[in-house]
């Protein structure tokens, strides 16, 4: 069965994507609240819902190890394969991103 990629753009360079301090923007597509994380000279993308308990992930932070700090109870996820730090079965929801000449896209499924 062949599943047709579905590429979305989010912006057409970096630039344009409003980042708060903590280096996360929050967007809006087909009805997915996403999270966007500028990780030193990279970009990930990944669900702005906490798996463990809800919580508002653009309020999070980043820490050294590119772990996403939810701050509702300090849940760690690897920004990376959305795996808890913590290996309590939580995942949370990575998203591809691709960045061309063209702009940035995430893929969604």
């Amino acid at each position: 069965m062949d599943q047709k990629e579905n590429w979305i753009k989010v912006a057409g360079n970096i630039d344009e994507i409003s980042f708060a301090d903590n280096n996360i923007a929050t967007i809006h597509i087909e009805e997915k609240t996403i999270c966007l994380a500028r990780t030193g000279d990279s970009l990930k993308a990944c669900s702005a819902k906490c798996p463990h308990a809800g919580g508002d992930l653009s309020e999070a932070f980043l820490d050294k190890k590119e772990n996403i700090v939810c701050p509702v109870h300090g849940y760690r996820f690897s920004i990376n394969s959305g795996r808890d730090t913590n290996g309590e079965g939580y995942f949370l929801k990575i998203y591809k991103i691709k960045e061309t000449e063209e702009g940035i896209f995430i893929k969604l499924e």
